[in-house]
């Protein structure tokens, strides 16, 4: 079993996160004692490069803010329709029908934004935005999870960056290492 120094940092990853949200804890005990995306977000941004952590992680950010800006008025309009409508076949069809215009919106907005590959994340978060968080105010679910992310790439960018910084294999090393294997077959060659 190998354990690399990628490995190595996810773990330092999730070490920071926990006790960086240890310390946002204090002036907010009610908040859950694991920040579950900061996990998510700070060990996917691990990157095999640092320049890969930089520009995922633009792109991570930028992906959940737009699903943040389109999910709150979306949501604020769902809510408010639901108060106006009776119970019932109604009120799910509203909250459906909102859903899926939101869906389809930050699909379109992040295409546009430039979100490549992070399009459908977008529409992801969104989703979890609008119907996650039965059990507190939904608002606030949804800016805490934006942060949440947002914190997670940046612990991310702060370790594979920042404090441990890898661009790759160099191409002379990669060369160096092809110039020896094509030696040791040509050896092997003369041998045989």
């Amino acid at each position: 079993m190998h354990i690399g120094k990628r490995k190595l940092k996810s773990v330092l990853a999730v070490f920071v996160a926990f006790w960086l949200w240890q310390l946002v804890r204090i002036p907010f005990p009610d908040l859950e004692m694991h920040p579950v995306f900061v996990y998510i977000y700070g060990i996917i941004e691990i990157r095999d490069t640092s320049s890969k952590t930089v520009d995922f992680g633009k792109k991570r950010i930028k992906s959940t803010v737009i699903a943040l800006s389109l999910g709150l008025p979306i949501l604020a309009v769902s809510k408010y329709l639901q108060s106006h409508v009776s119970e019932g076949y109604l009120g799910i069809a509203i909250e459906l029908g909102m859903l899926l215009f939101g869906v389809l919106l930050t699909l379109i907005v992040a295409e546009k934004a430039g979100c490549d590959s992070f399009t459908g994340l977008a529409a992801t978060v969104f989703a979890v935005l609008f119907a996650s968080g039965a059990n507190t105010d939904p608002y606030i679910y949804a800016v805490l999870r934006a942060f949440q992310t947002i914190v997670g790439v940046f612990i991310a960018w702060l370790i594979n960056v920042q404090l441990f910084p890898y661009h790759g294999k160099s191409l002379a090393s990669n060369a160096d290492e092809n110039v020896e294997t094509s030696k040791q077959d040509d050896s092997q060659k003369t041998i045989m």
